[in-house]
């Protein structure tokens, strides 16, 4: 059986150097998460439901985001304390990386699509109302 492959010392500076940065990164995403959340109280609790929910929803989703950042840190760390488990510790923090980049590039694709559909709305209600009518019933 071969030995467990052990990254070099210079290749673990890196490791850490990284870990230390998405550590960071997460463990602030995560504090943005929960003063998001308070948010998120304080517009339910003014009556501004329909805001309160999109921000707690927000809230929610940048903290599980948030989460797997700190977990990628995590993991990086102690493959750079440990000896024998580098490629272990390696794909954990790759798991948690892709679970990251995989919800932000559905999170993008969706806020694409937003921001395109909010965008036509807005140029059709435009012509309508330039043409005398009301947009969305009355609007306009």
């Amino acid at each position: 059986m071969a030995p467990p492959y052990e990254f070099s010392d210079a290749h673990k500076e890196s490791f850490r150097a990284l870990a230390a940065s998405v550590s960071f990164v997460g463990v602030c995403a995560l504090m943005f998460a929960g003063l998001s959340a308070v948010f998120a109280l304080g517009e339910v609790y003014l009556g501004f439901v329909p805001n309160g929910l999109a921000t707690a929803l927000a809230a929610a989703v940048y903290g599980v985001m948030a989460w797997w950042m700190v977990s990628a840190g995590r993991s990086l760390s102690a493959m750079v304390r440990t000896k024998g488990q580098d490629v272990e510790r390696l794909m954990e923090a790759v798991v948690q990386l892709r679970r990251l980049f995989g919800l932000a590039r559905v999170v993008i694709i969706l806020l694409a699509m937003l921001v395109t559909i909010g965008g036509a709305l807005v140029v059709w209600c435009n012509l309508v109302v330039e043409r005398g009518g009301k947009c969305f019933g009355g609007l306009g």
